[in-house]
């Protein structure tokens, strides 16, 4: 287990030009819902559309928020990529920027579509519950159950060169045959999210200035590390990897 956090924080520290280089996505994807028309509100640095608000929305409302859904998603399977393939260069020892170079734009592709299509359904399912007033709890289902597909997917994609809906399958079969550590992994990041937005929110008064400054340190150390742990915890399942 102390081999995990090793290899974790060696890999950080190795390439940390490199995170500091690709938390830039992450910034921008967690700093484009605050652009939205849409009422959202921030939780342990994420933001989130209150869904009762859903009906109100004009068309405008919704094309806006689908275009920066869909900036947003890439950025964020730009940085998941990236990530992945300095982990995957640090444990076979090959040359990053050569290897991101030639696979980047394809695994980002990958990863975008997966997370994309997760998004269009869940949110035709949310849609389809308030029009026929049928409780949300199949949204927050759905939502759960295909988290843990995604939740592995961009690893099994780029240390594994998986197809999508293989590495969906790969999400779930991790879990199951290691769920310890995806429980570790689950606790360390809410511990993680919530010191950094309770010291946050203690030291700067603004709330403005609160959400950027949270969404600054999660780009730039928080989710980077976790990240890494997730990529080194999938790595778990070769035993001939040290």
């Amino acid at each position: 287990m102390l081999e995990l956090f090793a290899n974790t924080w060696k890999t950080y520290s190795r390439h940390v030009g490199m995170m500091l280089y690709f938390a830039i996505p992450f910034l921008i994807s967690l700093a484009i819902p605050l652009l939205s028309p849409a009422p959202t509100y921030a939780a342990l640095g994420g933001y989130f559309l209150r869904s009762g608000s859903l009906p109100a929305m004009s068309i405008i409302d919704w094309a806006i928020i689908a275009i920066e859904l869909v900036i947003s998603i890439y950025l964020l399977a730009l940085a998941l990529v990236v990530i992945n393939l300095i982990v995957k260069a640090t444990r076979t020892r090959t040359r990053v920027g050569a290897e991101a170079l030639r696979n980047i734009g394809k695994y980002s592709f990958v990863v975008f579509c997966l997370f994309l299509a997760v998004k269009i359904i869940e949110t035709g399912i949310l849609w389809l519950s308030l029009e026929r007033g049928v409780t949300e709890w199949i949204v927050y289902l759905f939502g759960f159950l295909a988290s843990l597909g995604l939740f592995y997917a961009a690893p099994a994609v780029v240390l594994e060169e998986k197809k999508p809906a293989k590495a969906f399958a790969a999400s779930y079969s991790h879990i199951v045959r290691k769920p310890d550590l995806f429980i570790l992994w689950l606790v360390i990041a809410f511990i993680s999210l919530a010191i950094v937005t309770g010291i946050t929110y203690a030291l700067i008064e603004t709330p403005g200035w609160r959400q950027i400054a949270v969404a600054l340190i999660n780009s730039i150390i928080v989710l980077p590390l976790l990240l890494i742990l997730q990529a080194h915890m999938y790595l778990t399942k070769y035993t001939i990897l040290k």
